[in-house]
């Protein structure tokens, strides 16, 4: 978590967070997030949280894989640098490769797209008209 973040965690789950306990109850934990009853959220709720509001947003099926999946498909068709990228995969807990492999989700013709633009403005600059 970036560093700026941190104090805004630290002060919800410190100062905040209680206000959001059932009535009558405490919470007796240190977890940033819970659920309806105060217990700490599990894999699975933060799974189904994750998958219902995207649906809700958009209209389309997806969980928490997939949306990262579409993060990087995302920013490998942008012109991201290769530092971005790579800053991702490590923030991701992968390496560059690893994310290449397992969450590009582009085409070949979208990913050969760049090296056709660079070929076409190489015809254009040093090739006689």
């Amino acid at each position: 978590i970036a560093r700026h973040v941190s104090p805004y965690l630290d002060d919800f789950v410190d100062n905040w967070r209680r206000h959001l306990a059932p009535p009558g109850q405490e919470l007796d934990h240190q977890y940033l997030f819970c659920m309806d009853n105060g217990k700490p959220a599990t894999a699975d709720t933060i799974y189904q949280i994750v998958s219902r509001s995207v649906f809700r947003l958009t209209g389309k099926k997806t969980n928490p894989h997939l949306l990262r999946d579409s993060i990087v498909t995302h920013l490998r068709g942008t012109d991201a640098s290769e530092g971005e990228l790579e800053a991702l995969a490590l923030y991701m807990g992968h390496s560059v490769s690893m994310q290449k492999s397992s969450y590009d989700r582009r085409t070949k013709e979208q990913k050969v797209a760049p090296a056709l633009t660079v070929i076409q403005a190489m015809c254009d600059t040093y090739v006689p008209h």
